[in-house]
């Protein structure tokens, strides 16, 4: 679990650390080619985050189907297992 959580806590920062790397940095002003400029930012801050989603939810369903196998291989070895018989309780003859 411990092992999980820090792995998406690496997945967080990095896929955070891309989107800022890959987009332009912010421009500071208020005249129309700055406001433009911010604006083509925010758009490609949006697309790396929706692509960063995108990615973990494939990750989210591979766990899933993952676990979902898990189950049904867990399911087979119990199906597997011989059947236990209750012996006949013992009645002394009088």
């Amino acid at each position: 679990m411990l092992k999980a959580f820090v792995l998406a806590a690496i997945l967080a920062l990095v896929s955070g650390t891309a989107a800022i790397a890959a987009c332009p940095s912010q421009v500071p002003g208020s005249t129309i080619e700055a406001i433009q400029a911010n604006e083509q930012r925010i758009l490609c801050l949006l697309q790396e985050v929706e692509a960063a989603t995108r990615q973990r939810k494939y990750e989210a369903d591979l766990r899933a189907l993952q676990n979902s196998i898990q189950n049904i291989q867990l399911q087979q070895r119990f199906d597997a297992l011989p059947t236990f018989t209750v012996p006949a309780p013992f009645a002394p003859l009088l």
